[in-house]
Protein backbone atom coordinates (compact mmCIF):
# COMPACT_ATOMS: atom_id res chain seq x y z
CA UNK A 1 0.00 0.00 0.00
CA UNK A 2 2.82 1.88 -0.03
CA UNK A 3 5.58 3.24 -2.07
CA UNK A 4 9.54 3.75 -0.78
CA UNK A 5 10.00 6.97 -0.40
CA UNK A 6 13.82 7.17 0.11
CA UNK A 7 13.72 4.48 -3.09
CA UNK A 8 16.43 4.87 -5.19
CA UNK A 9 15.67 2.46 -8.48
CA UNK A 10 14.55 4.14 -11.60
CA UNK A 11 13.02 1.44 -13.12
CA UNK A 12 10.00 -1.28 -12.85
CA UNK A 13 9.93 -4.36 -14.26
CA UNK A 14 8.14 -7.28 -15.04
CA UNK A 15 9.72 -8.96 -11.93
CA UNK A 16 8.34 -6.00 -9.61
CA UNK A 17 4.87 -6.59 -11.53
CA UNK A 18 4.83 -10.05 -11.17
CA UNK A 19 6.02 -9.79 -7.11
CA UNK A 20 3.34 -6.84 -6.40
CA UNK A 21 0.50 -8.06 -8.36
CA UNK A 22 0.97 -11.38 -6.31
CA UNK A 23 -0.72 -9.66 -3.36
CA UNK A 24 -3.62 -7.77 -5.38
CA UNK A 25 -6.43 -9.85 -3.14
CA UNK A 26 -5.64 -8.47 -0.20
CA UNK A 27 -5.83 -4.67 -1.57
CA UNK A 28 -8.80 -6.19 -2.28
CA UNK A 29 -10.31 -7.55 1.06
CA UNK A 30 -8.29 -4.89 2.56
CA UNK A 31 -10.18 -1.92 0.80
CA UNK A 32 -13.64 -4.00 1.36
CA UNK A 33 -13.24 -3.79 5.36
CA UNK A 34 -11.89 -0.45 4.97
CA UNK A 35 -15.44 0.65 2.50
CA UNK A 36 -17.01 -1.20 5.49
CA UNK A 37 -15.60 0.23 8.37
CA UNK A 38 -16.24 3.64 7.00
CA UNK A 39 -19.95 3.19 5.94
CA UNK A 40 -20.32 1.68 9.75
CA UNK A 41 -18.42 4.65 11.12
CA UNK A 42 -20.69 6.78 9.15
CA UNK A 43 -24.11 5.55 10.12
CA UNK A 44 -23.90 5.17 14.27
CA UNK A 45 -24.01 7.37 16.66
CA UNK A 46 -21.18 6.95 18.86
CA UNK A 47 -19.48 8.10 22.01
CA UNK A 48 -16.14 8.84 22.10
CA UNK A 49 -14.58 5.60 23.59
CA UNK A 50 -16.31 3.24 21.07
CA UNK A 51 -15.26 5.31 18.40
CA UNK A 52 -11.91 5.32 18.70
CA UNK A 53 -11.88 1.80 19.99
CA UNK A 54 -13.82 0.95 16.71
CA UNK A 55 -11.02 3.81 14.74
CA UNK A 56 -8.48 1.58 16.71
CA UNK A 57 -9.83 -1.65 14.60
CA UNK A 58 -9.37 -0.12 11.33
CA UNK A 59 -6.06 1.32 11.89
CA UNK A 60 -4.59 -2.01 13.43
CA UNK A 61 -5.56 -3.77 10.54
CA UNK A 62 -4.44 -1.33 8.16
CA UNK A 63 -1.45 -1.98 10.16
CA UNK A 64 -1.34 -5.64 9.31
CA UNK A 65 -2.41 -5.48 5.66
CA UNK A 66 0.28 -3.19 5.17
CA UNK A 67 2.91 -4.99 6.49
CA UNK A 68 2.24 -8.26 4.16
CA UNK A 69 2.15 -6.75 1.27
CA UNK A 70 5.29 -5.85 -1.04
CA UNK A 71 5.78 -2.33 -1.85
CA UNK A 72 4.40 -1.11 -5.22
CA UNK A 73 7.52 0.17 -6.03
CA UNK A 74 9.41 -3.22 -6.02
CA UNK A 75 11.92 -1.83 -3.30
CA UNK A 76 12.37 -3.65 0.08
CA UNK A 77 9.91 -5.02 2.13
CA UNK A 78 11.27 -2.67 5.45
CA UNK A 79 9.35 0.10 4.68
CA UNK A 80 6.00 -1.45 4.39
CA UNK A 81 6.33 -3.74 7.74
CA UNK A 82 7.83 -0.55 9.65
CA UNK A 83 5.02 1.45 8.43
CA UNK A 84 2.57 -1.24 8.96
CA UNK A 85 3.65 -1.56 12.36
CA UNK A 86 3.11 1.93 13.21
CA UNK A 87 -0.16 2.14 11.84
CA UNK A 88 -0.99 -1.15 14.37
CA UNK A 89 0.53 0.45 17.25
CA UNK A 90 -1.38 3.39 16.67
CA UNK A 91 -4.37 1.25 16.66
CA UNK A 92 -3.59 -0.34 19.77
CA UNK A 93 -3.25 2.59 21.83
CA UNK A 94 -6.50 3.68 20.83
CA UNK A 95 -7.64 0.83 22.09
CA UNK A 96 -6.22 0.61 25.37
CA UNK A 97 -6.10 3.83 25.95
CA UNK A 98 -7.25 4.71 29.36
CA UNK A 99 -9.65 8.28 29.70
CA UNK A 100 -10.52 8.90 25.99
CA UNK A 101 -11.42 12.18 25.39
CA UNK A 102 -12.70 14.16 22.44
CA UNK A 103 -9.40 16.08 21.77
CA UNK A 104 -7.17 13.12 22.44
CA UNK A 105 -8.66 11.39 20.04
CA UNK A 106 -8.69 14.00 17.42
CA UNK A 107 -5.25 15.10 17.73
CA UNK A 108 -4.29 11.28 17.64
CA UNK A 109 -6.18 10.59 14.37
CA UNK A 110 -5.12 13.37 12.75
CA UNK A 111 -1.13 13.11 13.60
CA UNK A 112 -1.67 9.57 11.98
CA UNK A 113 -3.59 10.67 8.87
CA UNK A 114 -0.94 13.39 8.72
CA UNK A 115 2.32 11.02 8.35
CA UNK A 116 0.29 8.27 6.64
CA UNK A 117 -0.82 10.75 3.68
CA UNK A 118 2.76 12.24 3.73
CA UNK A 119 4.20 8.72 3.03
CA UNK A 120 1.90 8.80 0.20
CA UNK A 121 2.53 11.89 -1.27
CA UNK A 122 6.34 11.36 -1.15
CA UNK A 123 6.79 8.01 -1.82
CA UNK A 124 4.66 8.33 -5.19
CA UNK A 125 6.54 11.66 -6.58
CA UNK A 126 9.55 9.61 -5.54
CA UNK A 127 8.21 6.71 -7.65
CA UNK A 128 6.36 8.66 -11.00
CA UNK A 129 8.19 5.52 -12.53
CA UNK A 130 5.64 2.66 -11.32
CA UNK A 131 2.26 3.05 -12.96
CA UNK A 132 -0.49 4.63 -11.52
CA UNK A 133 1.66 6.07 -8.91
CA UNK A 134 -0.69 9.22 -9.04
CA UNK A 135 -3.09 7.30 -7.53
CA UNK A 136 -1.50 7.08 -4.19
CA UNK A 137 -0.96 10.51 -4.88
CA UNK A 138 -4.23 11.24 -4.68
CA UNK A 139 -4.89 9.66 -1.67
CA UNK A 140 -2.04 11.13 0.22
CA UNK A 141 -3.07 14.84 -0.52
CA UNK A 142 -6.86 13.40 0.85
CA UNK A 143 -5.27 12.02 3.80
CA UNK A 144 -3.06 15.10 4.06
CA UNK A 145 -5.87 17.42 4.50
CA UNK A 146 -8.44 15.47 6.52
CA UNK A 147 -5.19 14.47 9.02
CA UNK A 148 -4.72 18.61 9.23
CA UNK A 149 -8.51 19.48 9.80
CA UNK A 150 -8.58 16.66 12.56
CA UNK A 151 -5.38 18.69 14.12
CA UNK A 152 -7.06 22.19 13.67
CA UNK A 153 -9.89 20.88 15.66
CA UNK A 154 -9.41 17.97 17.45
CA UNK A 155 -11.93 19.16 20.11
CA UNK A 156 -14.82 20.22 18.20
CA UNK A 157 -17.45 17.48 17.86
CA UNK A 158 -17.62 13.58 17.86
CA UNK A 159 -20.29 14.13 14.60
CA UNK A 160 -17.36 16.13 12.94
CA UNK A 161 -14.94 13.23 13.91
CA UNK A 162 -17.13 10.72 12.54
CA UNK A 163 -17.64 12.51 9.55
CA UNK A 164 -13.48 13.12 9.04
CA UNK A 165 -12.65 9.30 9.34
CA UNK A 166 -15.40 7.74 7.97
CA UNK A 167 -14.75 9.96 4.84
CA UNK A 168 -11.22 8.77 5.13
CA UNK A 169 -11.77 4.96 5.52
CA UNK A 170 -14.43 4.92 2.18
CA UNK A 171 -11.78 6.85 0.20
CA UNK A 172 -8.75 4.92 1.45
CA UNK A 173 -11.02 1.49 0.88
CA UNK A 174 -11.80 2.61 -2.76
CA UNK A 175 -8.12 3.20 -3.22
CA UNK A 176 -7.09 -0.28 -1.96
CA UNK A 177 -9.59 -1.72 -4.29
CA UNK A 178 -9.07 0.21 -7.58
CA UNK A 179 -5.18 -0.85 -6.71
CA UNK A 180 -6.44 -4.48 -6.38
CA UNK A 181 -7.84 -4.67 -9.95
CA UNK A 182 -4.91 -2.55 -11.25
CA UNK A 183 -2.10 -5.13 -9.68
CA UNK A 184 -4.01 -8.24 -11.25
CA UNK A 185 -3.49 -6.76 -14.66
CA UNK A 186 -0.19 -4.97 -13.96
CA UNK A 187 2.20 -7.96 -15.18
CA UNK A 188 0.67 -8.22 -18.52
CA UNK A 189 0.39 -4.46 -18.88
CA UNK A 190 4.30 -4.09 -17.94
CA UNK A 191 5.09 -6.72 -20.58
CA UNK A 192 3.36 -5.25 -22.93
CA UNK A 193 4.80 -1.75 -22.81
CA UNK A 194 8.14 -3.85 -22.37
CA UNK A 195 7.30 -4.86 -25.96
CA UNK A 196 6.35 -1.90 -27.42
CA UNK A 197 9.66 -0.40 -26.62
CA UNK A 198 11.96 -2.49 -27.65
CA UNK A 199 10.07 -2.59 -31.31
Amino acid sequence: MLMNPLNDRSEFGRADAEEAARSWWIFLFAGITSIVFGAVILSVDWSVDSLATFVGILFFLQGAWLAVTPPLDGSGRWSNMGAGALAAAAGIALIVWPDKGLQTVGVFIGIFLLSLGTLHIVGALVNRHVPNWWLMLVLGLVELTIGIWAMRRPGQTVALLVTLVGAWAVVSGIYQVLTAFELRKLPQRVGASSETSLR
